[in-house]
């Protein structure tokens, strides 16, 4: 069997409640025999001096390009499939393995927001805080050139966070039909307060959606701002991870 490596990285000062996503990961990991490698700033260590000035202040983006380079690295060096899993992710369903049939996958997001009319929505899109391509992959050396190119041309006044991250993973999906990992998830802030309270609008619109179970949920941890998603958060971890 190919050898599969899941990497993941984090400051060396992360939030206690990231540290135990983390944990929840490497558990994972080590259930399936995925090897682990955990990765703090030196991920950056590959973005030239050039990009991290016009980048500065704009880590996540910084970070979207650096884990492209990791992923390479470490397909060089070991081949078979490499899985980056945002810091932010913790695991829910821990018997969940990955699919080794194919070169490239991303998670996919049922995203629960209100729309203009203020009528609760489900809108499905492949995201990076999930992905993993093998060393056969097409789409890895494609996505480090396009994602480079596009912020060495932007203007730096107008690059948006998501530039080279969903947005720009959702327009290439449109084309290239990625295979998606709807297991592979995410919680928006409206989803995850219903999810551990009261089930009422938002969770009444997701399961319309007829989603399978969630085998991880990545956590947006740059919501964390949105009222009482921190809190959300604390108490999702609370029923799911051991002390």
């Amino acid at each position: 069997m190919s050898p599969i490596t899941i990497l993941q990285s984090a400051p060396a000062d992360t939030p206690a409640w990231i540290a135990r996503c983390m944990t929840s990961v490497r558990q994972w990991a080590d259930l399936h025999g995925y090897e682990y490698r955990v990765s703090g700033d030196e991920l950056f260590d590959t973005i030239s001096p050039d990009l991290r000035k016009k980048l500065a202040g704009r880590t996540p983006i910084l970070a979207d390009l650096a884990r492209l380079d990791w992923i390479t690295s470490v397909l060089l060096e070991r081949g078979g499939l490499a899985v980056w899993i945002d810091a932010d992710t913790v695991v829910l369903h821990a018997p969940w393995q990955l699919p080794i049939d194919a070169h490239t996958v991303f998670g996919e997001e049922c995203w629960i927001q209100k729309d203009e009319d203020a009528r609760w929505r489900a809108y499905l899109s492949p995201h990076n805080a999930f992905m993993g391509f093998s060393e056969s992959s097409p789409v890895l050396p494609f996505l480090k050139y396009l994602s480079k190119s596009i912020i060495e041309r932007a203007d730096p006044q107008f690059i948006a966070p998501q530039m080279i991250g969903p947005k720009l993973l959702k327009a290439l999906h449109s084309l290239a039909n990625f295979r998606l990992l709807p297991e592979a998830g995410a919680l928006s802030p409206p989803l995850l307060a219903e999810w551990v309270g009261a089930h009422a609008a938002a969770m009444a619109c997701y399961e319309r959606a007829d989603r399978p179970p969630l085998a991880m949920a990545n956590l947006c941890s740059s919501l964390a701002s949105v009222a009482d998603h921190h809190e959300n958060i604390e108490r999702l971890l609370q029923h799911v991870l051991l002390p």
